[in-house]
């Protein structure tokens, strides 16, 4: 059975193996006399320990808002086309998660997963525009709550492998929830159909679960 994190785990449980893995090679290196080897064991895991944080957040109640479903920086704002449901060009708002940013992916939006569409791809740097379309990718289909809809696409990007989805299609989600993780470096496109107001600004450091990217009109 996969490691699926929940709410209210402080470190996310896909980092379990690989902060024992580092611990375990640490211990195992120091007891050959390798030192240096038991060093970088124990700097592995203590930067798993770090990297699969899972900090509490506590969504704003705005009725009509997305907030943002990753932690990092926002690097696009602008017009795109979605090629898996929409197939037409819309707004696009894109956030860069490096390998210091909390990796879990939380829901924009009150809502139900309409359909997924998983595409196994490249792993190009997740800053660079190419990533939309060349990259190993997971994209929703949401229908939010005040009848909206919207497409967030996970996607792996350099030292990203494996991309955790948590929702299937007739799945509810609230706002906030975590609905998946993206391991090592990473990106999440937001597309949106409708009209709709951003209130967040290029290079803008955002917060997964509590940063309001705007506001549908």
């Amino acid at each position: 059975m996969s490691l699926r994190t929940k709410e209210g785990d402080v470190i996310a449980r896909e980092g379990y193996p690989f902060i024992a893995s580092g611990i375990a090679s640490s211990l195992l290196f120091y007891k050959m006399g390798l030192k240096p080897l038991a060093a970088a064991g124990a700097l592995f895991g203590g930067f798993s320990l770090y990297f699969f944080r899972n900090p509490k957040r506590q969504p704003p109640v705005l009725k009509n808002a997305l907030i943002s479903a990753a932690d990092g920086k926002v690097i696009f704002i602008g017009n795109a086309y979605e090629r898996y449901f929409f197939k037409k060009e819309t707004k696009r708002i894109s956030v860069f998660m490096s390998l210091f940013d909390v990796h879990i992916n939380r829901a924009p939006a009150d809502g139900v997963v309409l359909d997924t569409v998983y595409n196994k791809g490249k792993f190009l740097p997740a800053n660079v525009d190419k990533a939309s379309t060349d990259n190993e990718q997971n994209a929703f289909l949401i229908e939010t709550a005040c009848g909206k809809r919207i497409v967030l696409v996970q996607i792996a990007g350099l030292v990203a492998r494996r991309i955790a989805v948590y929702k299937k299609p007739k799945d509810a989600i609230k706002r906030g929830e975590i609905i998946g993780l993206i391991r090592f470096g990473s990106r999440v496109d937001i597309y949106i159909e409708d009209e709709f107001e951003e209130v967040v600004y290029l290079s803008e450091k955002v917060k997964a679960g509590k940063t309001v990217l705007g506001l549908f009109k």
